[in-house]
């Protein structure tokens, strides 16, 4: 039991490194040097090529953070502390798990990339400079959301809930 759970440990903490590791590089290199990016059609093609290379990996890393960070709370019995004001860093830490599921097995798939072909296919139609200001804005708040979960993910770990 103490192996599987060490074990599980150490894939959560490799697969959230990576995961919002990823985020960030897209929202403080990829978004920033796509945005300076004269062109629209460029700019929206630089992007789409490396969010279309990201995203299925983001999912699986999502998958992984989630079935070993569901393994965890159940193993320690902590389905009784999530809704207590102790458990509040555990009850951060699922409910942004969760959101990045419903993003990037959701909302991505289903509406990003749609728009994303769009701006593709008819750039001249659509205010580019302005979604791409917006998604600038939008991936920082999730970065530091994300963030402030691998700190209640740290509270959580050495027991201080």
């Amino acid at each position: 039991m103490v192996a599987i759970f060490t074990l599980m440990h150490i894939v959560h903490v490799l697969g959230v490194i990576l995961w919002i590791g990823g985020l960030a590089f897209i929202t403080i290199l990829v978004i920033p040097a796509t945005i300076k990016n004269p062109n629209a059609l460029e700019k929206v093609l630089q992007f789409q090529r490396i969010e279309h290379k990201f995203a299925p990996i983001a999912r699986v890393y999502n998958l992984i953070v989630l079935i070993s960070g569901f393994y965890m709370f159940f193993s320690l019995g902590l389905e009784e502390v999530i809704f207590t004001s102790s458990g509040v860093p555990l009850l951060f830490m699922t409910v942004v798990g969760i959101f990045w599921f419903i993003m990037l097995f959701g909302l991505e798939p289903l509406i990003i990339k749609k728009v994303l072909d769009r701006m593709a296919k008819k750039p001249e139609e659509m205010n580019i400079d302005s979604i791409f200001a917006v998604m600038n804005k939008l991936h920082w708040v999730l970065l530091t959301i994300s963030l402030l979960a691998s700190g209640a993910g740290v509270i959580v770990a050495h027991g201080y809930f």
